[in-house]
């Protein structure tokens, strides 16, 4: 679940926009910090050396006057004096050219021989030098210079200055750089997000134009609010969706006119097969009527419906390659001649075959004279091998057949034809189709057709 929270993290161009801005708002903040906090550091030592020095330098003349006049209560006074003189020192000590301590802030070490302690050496120059000393266990930092006096060195003034003070200084610099740290990086994290948003929420309404788009939207409009290469973007996304909806419109009039081409084609095609036939006029578009009824009764879907009425209009096509001599014989056909109409089915399947388009036709009018007993033509199907456009074809086929008159005979009325078509139910049509078809002869009677029917022909 993290892994997949993190990876749908990264996929937002906003959060990574904003992680990168985050990470150099971090880098810069830190790196800045970092160099303020040295040159701080570096300041407040370079102050606490001079003003170290400047205290030290400043002992060195009385001292070496009061050395060589041997006035040793004007040195006492004077290492006191400067003690008091700054909370922060620690020690004041002159001593002689042999180390003796001459003066001290603290009076019991005088006479005493002076030790050195050893430290980190900050600073030496002519005028004496810095270093960082742990003295009876307080850190310091001790300055020590020469005492000259009528050009002689007569001796050396150690001074001791509290570190504390100084590292108090740099700790409150430190924490007062770390709050504007912090605050820096709050404020970037709130102008990361507001960037982000700015920058993807563009990019956010052109995905969810695109996904418009894909679903079929394709009059979608969307309001640029910049000027800049955004604002530019989606003014050109609102003129390719608007190029895309002409061009979808164009398709759709050619595609609905190529549709209404085809569809009178077919029907064209089949009013001149029926034509052949001065009785049989008509034919086929009543089939189709009948078809479709029974299709809707049925429930099937407006596209299945369309390829039953186009099949409806082909299923005699194979009556093309029939001679007209035995297409319009007066009388009863011999047995060459009935064998020869028996091949029409298979005729118009080898005529359908020719175009791709068309072999979705192919079953319905190859098999609509196959039985449900399976003692039909020309493969002897039955049952559900027959398909079901053709099964629904035959009925409409045979009814249309009977009630129509031939020159040999006349046409059945409506109730005989009713009763030749339940007399060979379970034997030439399915049951339930016939059942179905019985019920919406009172429909087609009454002047009903579906509603995506054509006029006929």
């Amino acid at each position: 679940m993290k892994k997949l929270v993190v990876s749908l993290f990264f996929r937002s161009i906003g959060a990574k926009l904003a992680l990168f801005v985050l990470l150099l708002i971090a880098v810069i903040t830190a790196a800045s910090a970092f160099l303020v906090t040295d040159i701080l550091d570096r300041f407040l030592v370079a102050e606490m050396v001079k003003r170290g020095q400047s205290i030290a330098l400043s002992a060195t003349t009385p001292a070496g006057f009061s050395i060589l006049s041997g006035d040793r209560l004007a040195l006492d006074n004077l290492a006191a004096k400067i003690k008091e003189s700054q909370q922060d020192i620690l020690y004041l000590a002159i001593v002689d050219t042999e180390g003796k301590i001459l003066a001290h802030n603290d009076l019991s070490k005088a006479g005493q021989t002076y030790a050195p302690v050893s430290g980190t050496l900050l600073e030496q120059s002519p005028i004496g030098t810095v270093r960082r000393v742990v003295r009876d266990e307080v850190a310091g930092y001790e300055f020590s210079s020469g005492v000259h006096f009528a050009g002689r060195h007569v001796g050396q003034v150690f001074l001791g200055i509290d570190a504390a003070n100084l590292e108090a200084s740099r700790g409150s610099a430190r924490r007062q750089i770390a709050w504007v740290s912090v605050a820096a990086l709050l404020g970037g994290v709130v102008g990361a997000i507001l960037l982000s948003r700015l920058v993807t929420g563009p990019i956010q309404r052109l995905a969810t134009g695109v996904n418009r788009i894909k679903q079929g939207d394709y009059r979608v409009t969307l309001v640029p609010r910049s000027r800049d290469e955004l604002g530019e973007l989606t003014r050109r996304f609102n003129e390719m969706a608007g190029v895309i909806q002409g061009q979808k419109e164009r398709l759709q009039k050619y595609a609905e006119n190529l549709e209404s081409s085809y569809s009178d084609t077919v029907r064209i095609l089949a009013a001149a097969i029926d034509a052949r036939d001065q009785y049989t006029y008509g034919h086929s578009s009543r089939v189709a009527g009948l078809s479709l009824l029974l299709g809707e009764k049925m429930g099937l879907s407006s596209e299945e419906l369309k390829e039953l009425e186009m099949a409806c209009f082909l299923h005699d096509v194979g009556k093309i390659r029939i001679p007209d001599e035995v297409l319009n014989k007066q009388g009863a056909l011999d047995e060459q001649e009935a064998k020869l109409i028996r091949c029409h089915p298979s005729y118009g399947a080898e005529i359908l075959g020719l175009a791709d388009s068309l072999h979705r036709y192919i079953p319905a009018v190859l098999q609509h004279h196959e039985f449900y007993d399976g003692s039909g033509y020309p493969a002897g199907l039955k049952g559900s091998q027959i398909h079901l456009h053709a099964q629904i074809v035959a009925l409409a086929d045979s009814f249309d057949a009977m009630i129509s008159s031939r020159p040999y005979r006349s046409g059945r009325s409506r109730d005989a034809a009713v009763r030749e078509i339940l007399k060979c139910r379970g034997t030439q049509f399915s049951p339930e189709l016939t059942d179905l078809f019985i019920k919406i002869l009172p429909e087609f009677d009454a002047g009903r057709r579906p509603s995506f029917m054509g006029d006929g022909l």
